[in-house]
């Protein structure tokens, strides 16, 4: 029953996710709220959305909110969800690719925290190409 109810919740969300739902998701996975260029990297991301898959020239494919690579950071049989950067840098997180693509964008932020604790944000081009630089006062939602 409570799947079907989680169900129907997802169909009525919209496919946006608020700043502000993204700022307390982030936060709640151990992001620093002083760290708002996290919200600028979701915003070159994904424009905020869950539901983006993006197709890159190599094939692969990029997922959710945070566009969590196919190659490296999903689907992967031998995802973990260990913090150790070694294991995270080499199997990519224990998650589903589609599973970043839903509205419970937890599990995204949880993965996205460890890629970046294992290496910084610069594994996004997002970030590489308009986020390195920011000050952070745009994207500073606290007073929401």
């Amino acid at each position: 029953m409570r799947e079907l109810a989680s169900k129907r919740m997802r169909e009525l969300a919209s496919k946006r996710v608020s700043v502000q739902e993204s700022a307390r998701v982030s936060e709640q996975e151990s992001m620093s709220v002083s760290e708002y260029k996290r919200l600028c990297l979701v915003k070159h991301e994904s424009n905020y959305r869950y539901d983006v898959v993006g197709t890159n020239s190599n094939g692969s494919k990029d997922y959710g909110i945070f566009q969590m690579n196919s190659n490296y950071f999903c689907g992967r049989p031998s995802g973990t969800s260990s913090s150790t950067c070694w294991r995270v840098n080499t199997y990519g997180c224990a998650d589903s690719c589609t599973s970043f693509t839903n509205s419970d964008i937890s599990n995204d932020a949880n993965c996205a925290v460890r890629v970046k604790n294992c290496g910084g944000f610069g594994k996004w081009y997002g970030w590489r190409n308009h986020c390195s630089n920011v000050q952070g006062s745009e994207y500073d939602y606290s007073t929401c």
